[in-house]
This record gives C-alpha cells, sequence and structure tokens, in this order.
C-alpha cells in the first residue's frame, strides 16, 4: 500500500524528503520526522496512533474551593416628603414689601414699642429711640417755602410740585385752568388744607 503523499504534513515522497516509514498495523506510509513528530501513525482508528489527552476532571471539592463574588442587595431610595412652602421674609410679590422677623435679643437688650424695626437693622437699646438716617444725596424741603406757594398759588398746585407731589399739582391745575378759574377756589380751599397737615415731602423726608 503506497500513498503520493505523507498524510501527516501532505508533502510528496521524493528523494529530497526525509526517509519514508511504514505504519507496522495498517501499513500507512510516513515521512519518518512526521510520524515521530505525531507520535505515531495519523490513521484514525490505527492502533498505533497516539492516544487521546486525557480529559480534565474537576471534583466537587475543587468547585466548593473556588470563591464565589457576593452579591449585593440593591440599596432603596428613600422617598422625603416635600418641604412645606414658607413665605419669605421679605414678604410681596417681589420680596420688599415688609419688614423682616427681628432677631433674638441679646442680653441687656429689649426691644422698645415705639423703636421700629426694619429687615437688616439693629435694634436700638432700651433708652434710646430709633432716628431713620436722611436719605444720601438728598436735600430737605423748606416748610416756609411750601407755605408761601401754598398760599399765594396754590390754586395751581404750585406748592405740591415744589414738594413732590406731582399728582396732586396736575389735579389742582387742571381743576383751575380747564373751569377758567371758576373752580380755582376750590383748589386754593384744597391747597390751604394741604399746608397744614401736611409735614413732609412725596421722599418721605420731614421739611426743615
Amino acid at each position: 500500500m503506497t500513498a503520493a503523499v505523507c498524510p501527516y504534513c501532505r508533502m510528496p515522497f521524493d528523494e529530497a524528503s526525509p526517509p519514508q516509514i511504514f505504519c507496522t498495523a495498517c501499513g500507512m506510509p510516513h515521512h519518518e520526522d512526521c510520524y515521530r513528530e505525531n507520535g505515531g501513525c495519523t490513521v484514525f482508528g490505527c492502533k498505533c496512533a497516539p492516544a487521546d489527552d486525557p480529559k480534565l476532571q474537576v471534583s466537587q471539592t475543587d468547585l466548593s474551593a473556588v470563591s464565589v463574588p457576593q452579591t449585593y442587595a440593591p440599596v432603596q431610595q428613600q422617598y422625603v416628603p416635600p418641604q412645606p412652602y414658607r413665605p419669605s421674609a421679605y414678604g410681596g410679590p417681589l420680596g420688599l414689601s415688609q419688614a423682616g422677623p427681628a432677631p433674638a435679643q441679646s442680653a441687656g437688650m429689649t426691644a422698645s414699642a415705639s423703636t421700629p424695626y426694619m429687615y437688616g437693622q439693629q435694634a436700638a437699646p432700651a433708652g434710646y429711640q430709633y432716628v431713620a438716617p436722611a436719605a444720601y444725596g438728598r436735600q430737605q424741603k423748606s416748610r416756609s417755602t411750601y407755605i408761601v406757594l401754598g398760599i399765594f398759588l396754590g390754586a395751581l398746585g404750585i406748592h405740591n410740585f415744589y414738594a413732590g407731589y406731582v399728582g396732586r399739582g396736575v389735579g389742582q391745575l387742571c381743576l383751575s385752568v380747564f373751569t377758567l378759574g371758576y373752580l380755582g377756589i376750590i383748589s386754593w380751599i384744597w391747597a390751604i388744607i394741604e399746608i397744614c397737615i401736611v409735614q413732609k415731602d412725596s421722599t418721605g423726608l420731614d421739611f426743615n
């Protein structure tokens, strides 16, 4: 039984190839080097073929020795109820219309009922009266000028323009001009009442 090529390396048998040997069981020719490298015959089922590789066997002891990674339970998020709405200490739709709560008084400091308190200001000590500071850059109006203008030009509202009450001045001026002076006496009486009761200008500063 001959073969044209070696069944292991698939190279032909010629003079340049390694020496040729035959399997003692099936008679299959091989290159001598190929037969030794394979460890026997390359024909499946031949008794001269090399034995199969031993199968890897794992015992129960080996499996129990392997550490199993621990599993962690998922963290449950706790529900936090929403906080109730608390109005701003400033108050108002823009947060500027109301005074804030007064801070706690320290030892020896008592707030007076007549002492006003605004947010951001410190309460005056007992026995002292709080005095609001004068507006920076504003000059106090003269009450004498306000009275003189009210007496002589009150029907035209000039005293109100001087004190900054533009709306009142426009009303008195229109009442006198549009009626050609017939209702000017009403504007003048109105002005006399104002110069008797008005003590501050439109910015809240007292007349000097």
